[in-house]
């Protein structure tokens, strides 16, 4: 049994109110005003793009200028905390002192990367190149990675995809260098890099200009490969499926797109073998038609496809996420003097899920444009964009999420993502981030600097950790172990763990499960540790094999007792003020001052008479600079001396 105990906590992380200061062991910001810096000190980084790493994380891939005036391709990988896994300045995909361009990135199946450039060889000649990198920032692939190409032409466009076995799938546009001639290649490689199939020409054509190629892989023998042919200002959007297992490969193009049509830009995805195809093009007016391709190549939606939207206006920018069971298109409608943002939902047959013209996204005065689509994972839909709701010169970036019904989840207006007054925002990225949320990378340029940053945003439309406000108290012959929760999953378990002093390891004392509240949860635990001295509680929260654990508070119980007793003060360490407390056998005259690391006196904490028991006196630190500092407390022929720490 604890009688009576005089408790003294001792915060060895900064113990936040709750709901005013959340204490995050993350790194990811929780002002959107602010938001992570990811990337430390680029130059004017462009052709940014990232990829989730599918376990809460991502990697980062930009084109920088190196001094002295070289172009360079680096990468970084941030875990699911926004804490870098390696140099926060990026690291180069290889050493190779050439011109590095526009680069192409796709994850492995077993969690690498691979990362592919052109590096100009002379003149408008360019080759490809590729490397595989680990999240721990190593080079797989030698330091100057595998060359793919060796033709002496300029490289215009590729695309790259991955089979569910690491074989790896590159199409790509060349350009002759003393005519207009445009051809297709395609080279393949195995998952150690070897190629195994050298870049072999699909077709070419000198009347019209061939663009947008890509490449999605049904298996590790065929394929689908789409592209854009420009004739008299003109682009068809064609597509064949095509056979890398024998020598030859014939490529039989079919149009996706009417002949009348001018398709500006287009997306692509597998859904199960069938191929998904999304488009929008010029006629009349601005319009966005999407398709579905049988895996022998018949068109599932009619000859021409279906229009995705009917909605007023000039409709642009399509773009879409798969579920398991439907595709979510997003879309910009500009209409008047205003850009607004919408969605619908179909089935795979192409049928509209909601009302004829879809929900409405986001529709504000001013232009809300460049929006990415994400899934979830739980049957909603995110959806994040640039926002220049109030100026027509720099935009902010809000995101919203849709459940399958075309309700909006978060606040009407769209959540703050990134609000830096006055910036200008561009190379938005969304992923998910495994828990029902996402993450937002983009550049931002701020005070005439061009960074990369990162905002996280929870499944619930909030930037706090999880676990909110840990704190612990005595209860007679317990102690009380309590925090608040924000965000959590259905599966989410709390381990509450304590350890003495003199152990090394945590022990786990209880296991609690999720409360039944969707926003906020309390929790409680009192735990009866039947020892004194130092005691350290802590919590950490599981879930779907990922785990968050909380800041560390540590109380210092001390049974009743008639001698003379200086307590560690609280909070320490602090930034402004804190509270010391001792414990006297009978009235006394206590003084207690304060000195420097040098043992300089710097002043009086208090100098007065005190009844017997637990005192309390508050010491005022504001005009202390961060350090070491002790304070020392004199009662008769008593003298005790403490460490306290000073962080601001």
């Amino acid at each position: 049994m604890i009688k009576r105990k005089h408790i003294a906590l001792n915060y060895w992380l900064i113990t936040f109110t709750l709901f005013c200061s959340i204490f995050l062991k993350a790194q990811w910001a929780y002002d959107p005003s602010t938001n992570t810096k990811l990337v430390v000190n680029p130059s004017d980084p462009i052709n940014i793009f990232s990829v989730s790493d599918k376990k809460g994380g991502a990697f980062i891939v930009w084109q920088d200028t190196k001094p002295p005036q070289r172009n360079d391709v680096l990468f970084l990988h941030v875990n699911k905390d926004g804490e870098t896994s390696f140099r926060s300045d990026g690291k180069s995909v290889s050493l190779s002192l050439e011109n590095k361009f526009e680069p192409q990135s796709v994850l492995l199946p077993e969690g690498d990367l691979l990362i592919l450039w052109k590096e100009k060889i002379s003149g408008n000649t360019s080759e490809i190149f590729i490397q595989k990198i680990t999240n721990k920032g190593l080079r797989l692939w030698s330091d100057f990675g595998i060359q793919l190409t060796r033709l002496n032409k300029e490289i215009k466009e590729y695309s790259v995809d991955v089979d569910k076995d690491g074989n790896t799938t590159i199409l790509f546009i060349t350009k002759e260098s003393n005519n207009p001639t445009t051809s297709v290649y395609v080279v393949k490689l195995n998952s150690f890099g070897k190629i195994i199939s050298e870049p072999k020409k699909l077709f070419n054509s000198s009347e019209s200009k061939i663009s947008d190629c890509k490449i999605l892989s049904v298996s590790d023998k065929q394929y689908f490969i789409l592209w854009l042919e420009t004739e008299e200002s003109r682009a068809t959007l064609y597509f064949s499926k095509i056979n890398l297992n024998s020598d030859s490969v014939s490529v039989q193009k079919k149009s996706i797109s009417k002949l009348s049509e001018n398709v500006l830009s287009f997306g692509s995805s597998l859904i199960g073998t069938d191929l998904y195809v999304n488009w929008y093009s010029h006629e009349k007016q601005k319009s966005i038609y999407h398709q579905l391709i049988s895996s022998d190549g018949n068109f599932k939606w009619g000859s021409e496809g279906k229009l995705v939207t009917t909605k007023r206006g000039q409709n642009s920018n399509p773009q879409f996420a798969v579920s398991n069971k439907n595709i979510f298109v997003s879309w910009v409608n500009e209409y008047g003097n205003d850009k607004n943002i919408y969605a619908q939902l179909f089935d795979f047959k192409g049928n509209k899920i909601w009302k004829e013209n879809g929900t409405t996204v986001i529709e504000y005065e001013g232009d809300q444009f460049g929006q990415k689509v994400i899934y979830d994972n739980r049957e909603k839909y995110i959806i994040a964009w640039i926002d220049r709701r109030f100026t027509k010169q720099f935009g902010n970036i809000y995101a919203q999420k849709v459940n399958s019904t075309g309700e909006l989840q978060w606040t009407n207006t769209g959540v703050d993502l990134g609000t830096y007054t006055d910036s200008e925002k561009s190379y938005l990225n969304l992923l998910p981030d495994e828990q029902g949320g996402a993450i937002a990378i983009f550049k931002d340029k701020r005070e005439k600097k061009s960074e990369i940053y990162g905002q996280k945003i929870y499944s619930t439309g909030t930037y706090a950790g999880q676990i909110l406000g840990l704190k612990c108290e005595p209860e007679v012959d317990t102690v009380k172990v309590f925090w608040y929760a924000a965000n959590e999953n259905d599966d989410v378990v709390y381990e509450v763990q304590r350890k003495l002093n003199a152990e090394e390891n945590w022990q786990t004392v209880e296991e609690i499960k999720k409360g039944n509240s969707a926003t906020i949860n309390y929790y409680e635990y009192k735990d009866s540790p039947n020892s004194e001295g130092l005691i350290s509680y802590r919590v950490i929260q599981k879930s779907k094999g990922n785990q968050q654990i909380s800041e560390t508070v540590t109380l210092e119980l001390i049974n009743e007792t008639s001698d003379y007793t200086l307590l560690q003060n609280v909070p320490n360490p602090f930034s402004e003020t804190t509270s010391i407390s001792f414990i006297l056998p009978k009235e006394e005259y206590v003084e207690i001052e304060i000195y420097d690391v040098k043992l300089n006196q710097l002043g009086t904490i208090t100098q007065k008479i005190f009844p017997a028991g637990k005192n309390t006196v508050s010491f005022d630190a504001k005009r202390l600079g961060p350090g070491v500092y002790f304070y020392k407390m004199k009662a008769g022929d008593f003298v005790s001396v403490k460490k306290m720490v000073v962080s601001k």
